[in-house]
């Protein structure tokens, strides 16, 4: 009998990934997390208990009996041997409640996002509730070697916990198959990062106006999404409309380089930004573009492109527009991204990861 397979997170685009991984020879099915759940229900639906009994949740174990009924019939329903749970400290209640009432079943936790918080309280909170679901899990899949390492010099990784390192990376049908378009011809970066500060899921991190000017200021075209915080009418700015992913992924690849950074001076923890292999950076090797990110910080990112042919690692804006003035270097580099975009999709990883729930299963 084929391996039951269920999905447990946001409707994100990791979930496509981990699905045409998996599609064959497992049966596959997605369930949100409970917060995904929640925040799918009417807002008149959801009262103030409601939300009070779900951070109360995140200590002890997911009690919402309307999510509870749902997910572990479905889970049911399907035969699940093996739940992945997917993105920060979401899924962490979840899987309590899971272990609690389906004790056969393998828990697995992917971890994408880690730390999620970027304050001293909110790391020591996280670190707590991460020992506390080791306890449960049967394994954990990390996005690098630096996440793995700091999990296991925190003390977060429990020592029966078998562990597994995953590339995170998009379904190769979000890759363009046309040929690589032209280039501009104007030193240029494009961000895919956030720009929307009024946003109430905005952090401090988020606010790269100081960095943007410096790049404007020393002359590179800056291209990214249309906000009214960064409307200044500079000439070199290039704003564009929100597009989806395999648009977004399309269009990037006429740009030198996609700008890998955040305000990481404005955290007083910066260990998410260390670690975490963010979503912008597997869309932008997804998109056979170079990569533009600081010299210094970034060493789980880092490792994500030890295989990438073109990485411009910048000490300051003026360092950068001296390595994109090389424009024959940097057309060298754009149709090396764009050779390898390949080895960056989802399903180039299939076989590694089917082997270790294989061997969960059988443990």
């Amino acid at each position: 009998m084929s391996l039951g397979v269920t999905l447990l997170g946001p409707d994100i685009d990791h979930r496509r990934s981990l699905e045409c991984m998996l599609r064959q020879p497992y049966r596959v099915q997605w369930l949100p997390d409970s917060n995904s759940y929640q925040a799918s229900r009417p807002a008149q639906d959801v009262t103030r208990l409601d939300r009070l009994a779900h951070r109360a949740a995140r200590l002890i174990g997911t009690f919402d009996a309307r999510y509870l009924r749902d997910t572990l019939g479905c889970l049911e329903r399907q035969s699940t041997d093996v739940v992945i749970a997917y993105w920060g400290t979401e899924p962490l209640a979840d899987l309590l409640a899971i272990r609690r009432r389906m004790p056969h079943v393998k828990l697995v936790l992917m971890v994408l996002c880690y730390p999620v918080s970027l304050t001293r309280a909110g790391v020591a909170r996280q670190d707590w509730m991460m020992r506390r679901i080791m306890r449960v899990l049967d394994g954990v899949i990390f996005p690098n070697e630096a996440m793995r390492d700091h999990f296991q010099a925190a003390g977060l990784l429990g020592r029966t916990v078998e562990a597994l390192i995953l590339p995170p990376c998009w379904t190769g049908s979000f890759q363009s198959t046309d040929d690589q378009p032209q280039g501009f011809s104007q030193p240029n970066v494009i961000f895919t990062g956030r720009t929307d500060l009024s946003s109430a899921t905005v952090h401090a991190a988020d606010d790269l106006r100081v960095l943007m000017r410096q790049l404007l200021d020393a002359g590179i075209e800056l291209h990214h999404v249309r906000s009214r915080e960064t409307d200044d009418g500079h000439p070199l700015r290039q704003p564009f409309q929100p597009m989806r992913q395999a648009d977004l992924i399309r269009m990037m690849a006429r740009h030198d380089a996609s700008l890998i950074a955040y305000n990481t001076t404005a955290c007083e923890r910066d260990d998410r930004f260390r670690l975490t292999v963010p979503d912008r950076l597997i869309t932008t090797v997804a998109a056979g573009v170079p990569v533009a990110v600081p010299q210094e910080g970034y060493e789980g990112a880092k490792q994500y492109l030890q295989a990438h042919p073109g990485v411009l690692s910048f000490r300051d804006a003026a360092h950068l527009r001296q390595m994109l003035d090389d424009r024959v270097r940097v057309a060298e580099l754009r149709a090396q991204a764009w050779a390898e975009r390949g080895l960056y999709a989802a399903e180039r990883h299939a076989p590694r990861l089917q082997g270790f729930l294989s061997a969960l299963r059988s443990s």
